[in-house]
């Protein structure tokens, strides 16, 4: 789940212009939901084969696959792509098809950092609940 929570909040990173506030929750099914302070909300699902969708209030669908190393695509429907790779040390880096990166690193207390190139920077937190907060 914390695998899962980082990539969809680097997710959400990537189609957000502006930093927002982002809550996200998880049903008893393994759906997740995620909502920004703007109102955008974005639903995900998986498929047996571990191929995850991700649905935006505003059309946008976004689909992810992983290879055999760990190495995850995720295909925009607006043609976009971002390649993520993590290093043994629970880096991960995210290549954005219009040349942008944004590195993602851990601490010991399961908060997350997001670097963007541009300079920006979100923080993201999961709460015993397992509700995600990013700011």
């Amino acid at each position: 789940m914390k695998s899962f929570a980082l990539a969809f909040a680097v997710l959400l990173a990537a189609h957000t212009s502006a930093i927002a506030q982002t809550r996200c929750s998880s049903d008893a099914y393994g759906n997740n939901t995620c909502r920004n302070s703007d109102g955008t909300t974005t639903r995900a699902s998986s498929d047996a084969y571990g191929n995850t969708t991700y649905r935006r209030s505003d059309g946008t669908t976004t689909r992810s696959t992983s290879d055999a190393y760990g190495n995850t695509t995720f295909r925009r429907s607006d043609g976009s792509t971002t390649r993520a790779a993590s290093d043994a040390y629970g880096n991960t880096t995210y290549r954005h098809s219009d040349g942008s990166t944004t590195r993602a690193s851990s601490d010991a207390y399961g908060n997350t950092t997001y670097r963007n190139s541009d300079g920006t920077t979100k923080r993201c937190s999961t709460d015993a609940y397992g509700n995600t907060t990013c700011r």
